[in-house]
């Protein structure tokens, strides 16, 4: 069973990677980049070598068809995309990348004349609102989209490309909504600064966390994970799932990495400013259709993501360049 991960040198990417690793796969990589330091990070120094890298645009639709026809790719996990933002400094650009390369993932599967058993996507949270346009309570899988950014408008885009090519085509997918991923390897992007802060503690320098409010934080892992179950599933349709981690509030993510790591105590500070984001997310449908699959506890993932940096800098290979 051969799968393509496409955008594998992002955060998710690598984790998925080490995770198809750790299954005995030799999988192929698509991504534009040319330094995959993220999968060396969380794989091991030596992954980039246990992976076939192709070097490709996603917006490129011969391309992503001839490797899907070269290495004859069974499962697709697509995770090539622009985060939040890119997205609004350049939006047609953003659209390209997000919704066109989408596209031209599905377009492949579907060229590809029944070869491609699946694709599993990286949908977000994104694609709904703040919570004043909610009932109370975690947000399901079936509230109305309420995107509030253009990246919230290309992944409702991609979630009904996915249902158009299984109404037309049969082409079975599987997406996945996550809020505010945080651990290892995450660095870009709006939610990412819960991530940066704990980085920041580690190396006892001063980080201010640009919002605040309550949001669903889950582990990267966690998200890994949940791809890599529904690449192995058998189930048709298009189906979209919510990814439910731990909803905090910010302060008090800060308490917790204050607590884990005392000698940043004062050093994290935060805007108390929330994100147009759900504050919770329910899961149930993923629970049920593919768990159960508990996720990290909010502490076990702060521990895990400040002792990993940790080990990373005793190494001298923690990379800092998002913090200069």
């Amino acid at each position: 069973m051969t799968t393509l991960v496409t955008g594998a040198f992002g955060c998710i990417g690598a984790w998925t990677i080490r995770g198809l690793l750790a299954a005995g796969e030799h999988p192929v990589v698509f991504d534009l980049g040319d330094d995959p330091w993220r999968v060396r990070m969380i794989a091991g120094p030596d992954a980039p070598g246990r992976v076939v890298v192709v070097n490709g645009d996603i917006t490129d639709r011969e391309s992503l068809g001839r490797v899907v026809r070269d290495h004859a790719i069974r499962r697709v996990i697509h995770l090539a995309a622009w985060q939040i933002p890119l997205c609004r400094q350049d939006p047609p650009r953003g659209a390209a990348i997000n919704v066109v390369g989408t596209a031209n993932v599905f377009e492949a599967a579907r060229a590809a004349g029944g070869q491609i058993e699946r694709v599993v996507y990286a949908s977000s949270a994104a694609v709904f609102g703040g919570p004043s346009l909610y009932p109370p309570g975690p947000i399901k899988d079936d509230a109305p989209a309420h995107p509030a950014t253009h990246y919230g408008v290309y992944k409702v885009a991609n979630e009904e490309t996915a249902r158009v090519y299984w109404e037309e085509h049969k082409i079975p997918s599987m997406g996945f909504r996550p809020l505010s991923v945080y651990g290892p390897g995450r660095d870009f992007g709006l939610t990412a600064d819960p991530t940066l802060a704990m980085k920041a503690a580690v190396l006892g320098r001063r980080f201010q966390i640009r919002w605040g409010g309550a949001t669903d934080l889950i582990y990267t892992e966690d998200v890994a994970r949940a791809l890599l179950a529904a690449a192995g599933a058998r189930l048709d349709g298009a189906r979209v799932y919510n990814l439910h981690g731990a909803s905090a509030a910010i302060a008090d993510v800060v308490g917790m990495i204050e607590a884990a790591w005392p000698t940043a105590k004062g050093l994290i500070t935060h805007v108390e400013q929330p994100i147009p984001f759900p504050q919770a997310l329910d899961d149930a449908r993923y629970q049920k259709d593919l768990g159960p699959a508990p996720p990290t506890s909010l502490a076990d993932g702060v521990e895990k993501t400040l002792d990993t940096f940790a080990r990373l800098q005793k190494d001298g290979r923690l990379d800092c360049r998002e913090l200069t």
